[in-house]
């Protein structure tokens, strides 16, 4: 399976690889699980939180600074 063939192929080639994708999405649902707001309108009362994060980093609010 390449990357390419994934639901999330575009977030991934827009934060520079699987790596980084994860490393956001670890990072991100942490601060989201200790309370901090979502940065997009959630789509309805039970989002899955990493379809949100997701939404984030195709909306380039998310970004990895090393």
């Amino acid at each position: 399976m390449t990357l390419v063939n994934t639901q999330y192929a575009v977030a991934i080639a827009k934060v520079g690889g699987y790596y980084n994708f994860v490393t956001i999405i670890n990072r991100r649902l942490k601060e989201l699980n200790n309370g901090q707001p979502p940065m997009v309108m959630p789509p309805d009362k039970n989002y899955d939180k990493i379809d949100l994060i997701v939404q984030e980093i195709e909306a380039g609010l998310l970004i990895l600074k090393v």
